[in-house]
């Protein structure tokens, strides 16, 4: 009797919140047993991207509770077996075929990095096995297939938006461009390029950079060589910070400080130093509005213990994720990985989530809608910006 009263009360959520239709539940439930449901979940706990690892998975935990709460799934508690991949692809795929293999998890949950997503996706897909990207968004995402879903639009989308932003805002359509040496940089650097030339632009000088390194002096003389009238950059957090630090010390930021462009502005500057982006400008996602989301940072900060937190994009979209899987089990009745495959696409257009109302999701499992702030970075804080 536990659990069907635990299950008529996530379903009552579910209907509450408009996430699901009556006739997705007009079905027998019969008795289910009280073992944890495993979900699988990939992200970088330490390396270069822990930070945003952490943060989604604190949008994970935060999800975790709450259906836990309100009685789990099918009847059953939801339990996340979290493996770090180290924000290396090696890790990343010893995570998924001991979460495949061995605790033989029905849905994974990750990862952060499209250059770890990509091959545990595919991996994953090879199995069988349904895995949603949280905040991968390489083009090449497209291609692994029919078990793989986004809960973050793809590179093009982005990268269309900010060149749009940094042609309007100077005037200009010939930019250099430096990008990180991986999956993800490299299929934002083709993106832009190909929105750059699509407006009849060119790259003047594209340069590619390690993220392990701790000297980027050299690219960043090979970027100004052609004298750039504006910089588009992929970098964030440590890498971001000794890019912009050793440009300052070279006199280079100064001369482009108020025409240098990047995606995700918020991580692109949160570990810079201030003097050293001042002025910096970008695109971010933008987070939903309204109660359930000021409920949401709520929660957030209560777990954080700061008061005047409030959860940032990758939370949001770790949040996302656990729901939309949870959601497409429920529709599915069951654990089967074709069913739940099935079923996500109506889960992703019927979730109103923390990261946008629209979810929705193209042919290839591919959030197709996702709204971007434009922002600059001033008297050390981002503010939105417009041109004056």
């Amino acid at each position: 009797m536990k659990s069907l009263r635990g299950m008529a009360m996530i379903t009552a959520v579910f209907i509450m919140f408009g996430l699901i239709s009556i006739d997705v539940l007009r079905q027998e439930i019969s008795a289910q047993t009280k073992d944890p449901l495993k979900i699988g979940v990939i992200v970088p706990l330490t390396g270069s991207a822990a930070s945003g690892g952490k943060k989604i998975l604190m949008g994970l935990e935060i999800a975790e509770a709450e259906i836990n709460q309100q009685g789990g799934i099918l009847g059953r508690p939801l339990k996340l077996i979290v493996e770090d991949d180290e924000s290396r692809p090696e890790a990343g795929m010893s995570a998924v075929h001991k979460l495949i293999d061995v605790e033989k998890v029905p849905i994974i949950v990750g990862s952060h990095g499209s250059s770890v997503t990509i091959p545990t996706a595919t991996y994953s897909n090879s199995k069988g096995v349904v895995q949603i990207g949280v905040s991968s968004t390489a083009p090449a995402l497209r291609k692994i297939g029919p078990y793989f879903f986004s809960t973050l639009a793809t590179d093009e989308v982005m990268a269309t938006d900010l060149v749009k932003f940094a042609m309007e805002d100077t005037g200009q359509k010939n930019f250099s461009i430096l990008v990180m040496n991986d999956s993800f940089g490299v299929g934002f650097g083709e993106a832009m390029k190909k929105s750059i030339e699509a407006a009849g632009g060119k790259i003047l000088s594209e340069v590619r950079y390690e993220k392990d390194k701790t000297d980027f002096r050299a690219e960043l003389q090979r970027l100004f060589a052609p004298k750039p009238p504006a910089i588009l950059m992929v970098a964030w957090f440590e890498g971001a910070r000794v890019i912009q630090k050793q440009a300052f010390e070279m006199g280079l930021y100064q001369t482009l400080k108020d025409s240098w462009y990047s995606p995700y502005i918020n991580i692109a500057v949160e570990s810079c130093i201030p003097e050293t982006v001042e002025g910096r400008k970008g695109t971010r996602t933008v987070i939903g509005k309204g109660k359930r989301v000021d409920d949401f940072h709520a929660k957030y900060s209560k777990k954080v213990g700061d008061p005047k937190a409030l959860a940032e994009m990758y939370t949001c979209l770790g949040y996302d994720s656990l729901w939309v899987g949870a959601l497409g089990i429920n529709m599915a009745g069951g654990m089967d990985s074709v069913k739940i495959k099935n079923a996500l696409p109506k889960a992703f257009s019927q979730f109103k989530g923390m990261s946008g109302d629209d979810l929705s999701v193209d042919q290839d499992g591919i959030r197709i809608n996702q709204i971007y702030a434009r922002q600059v970075y001033r008297n050390g804080k981002l503010q939105d910006y417009e041109k004056k």
